[in-house]
């Protein structure tokens, strides 16, 4: 009963592509705002 191994393990690195697009493109936007702010200030 105690020292139970036997369960399902999820796999760490789970393939959801979605999950990592999502990911890819919100980091790219947010890139994105923070340089065209940068560039705004600097009156590029």
């Amino acid at each position: 009963m105690a020292n139970k191994k036997r369960r399902k393990r999820k796999p760490a690195a789970r393939p959801s592509g979605m999950d990592s697009l999502v990911a890819n493109i919100l980091a790219g936007t947010i890139s994105g705002l923070i340089t065209a702010a940068i560039l705004k200030l600097l009156d590029w």
